[in-house]
């Protein structure tokens, strides 16, 4: 099955029904195998000193809308005149925009708290409830000057209905333990608002931590990773926005003692799962795209492991070596 037929199937899960079909799910509870719908919206070609940037960007943020996303997320900072206590007015019009699409919200903004100045992302729910907010950790030095002050140095996890996700802002991105941290905390997704890319180190910090990630830049291009690090959606000239559908439970492995189990697997299941096959570095993903089916049950029918036990494994086996 290829990478066109996943996103076809995974796409079904939440496009309008027919007359006389039922409504299919968005991620939720209801569902074993969770697949998320996240949107990036970009603000490249807007002007950004004009009074109209906020009306432009929910124009785009608006047009994404149509693919019913359970998540979407604004850049770094992405009205730059604007300082708000939350919520404040733009946290409200924000959050008519979620209630009226049931989605969550990520954005970037500048806010006040406790006498403080940060730059912030602020976390909407699908009732558009302010869920919570990540400050910056590692604001520049010119955000410094300008009375910018650093966030809680450990990073937070945020739960919604579909899951643990986690936030780094821009110039986050140079320090890697803390990506590291989110993941080991729970996280499945990063949102990544920015001023810029950065896509060489987002690409490898998806991989390297084995998580979705969702930037959204104020300039050039957005993009939406999965978790080798490959990119599934992007914008660019023809539209200003990228949607992708992320299963959640996808995972990588290394094909030591898995090739047969894979085949195996393919030939049962079918179009309910993806298998990827990375040729030149010996590794495969598996993805299911069947809301009750889940990669944890493939993991205990097969007996598979995936390459994060396979390496705890293997390491435990040349520290017993190297004891001998």
């Amino acid at each position: 099955m290829g990478r066109f037929s996943v996103a076809l199937a995974a796409l079904s899960l939440a496009l309008p029904a027919l007359p006389g079909q039922e409504t299919p799910l968005r991620a939720s509870a209801r569902t074993r195998n969770r697949v998320v719908r996240v949107v990036t919206v970009g603000q490249a070609g807007l002007e950004r000193s004009g009074s109209e940037l906020l009306d432009r960007t929910l124009e785009r943020l608006e047009q994404a809308a149509s693919f019913r996303p359970d998540i979407a997320c604004l850049p770094e900072v992405f009205l730059p005149t604007v300082v708000e206590t939350v919520p404040g007015p733009v946290t409200e019009r924000l959050a008519a925009w979620s209630r009226r699409h049931s989605s969550y919200l990520v954005f970037g903004l500048k806010t006040r708290a406790g006498g403080k100045l940060y730059n912030s992302a602020v976390l909407l729910d699908r009732q558009g409830q302010v869920v919570g907010q990540y400050h910056k950790i590692h604001p520049t030095e010119g955000e410094i000057r300008d009375g910018i002050h650093p966030g809680a140095p450990d990073p937070q996890v945020f739960q919604t209905d579909f899951g643990a996700i986690g936030i780094q802002i821009c110039f986050d991105v140079n320090w890697w333990e803390d990506w590291k941290r989110l993941k080991q905390k729970g996280a499945q997704i990063v949102f990544f608002p920015a001023a810029y890319p950065a896509a060489m180190q987002v690409g490898a910090l998806a991989l390297a931590n084995q998580l979705h990630v969702v930037s959204s830049a104020r300039s050039r291009v957005s993009r939406i990773y999965d978790i080798t690090g490959a990119v599934l959606a992007a914008t660019g000239q023809f539209q200003e926005w990228a949607g992708a559908a992320l299963p959640l439970g996808k995972r990588l492995f290394e094909i030591d003692y898995h090739t047969a189990k894979a085949r195996q697997i393919q030939k049962k299941y079918g179009s309910r799962v993806e298998v990827v096959w990375f040729h030149e570095d010996d590794w495969f993903t598996l993805a299911s795209v069947d809301p009750q089916l889940t990669v944890e049950d493939l993991i205990a029918e097969y007996g598979l492991t995936p390459l994060d036990d396979y390496r705890k494994r293997a390491s435990q086996a040349v520290d017993s070596a190297r004891s001998k």
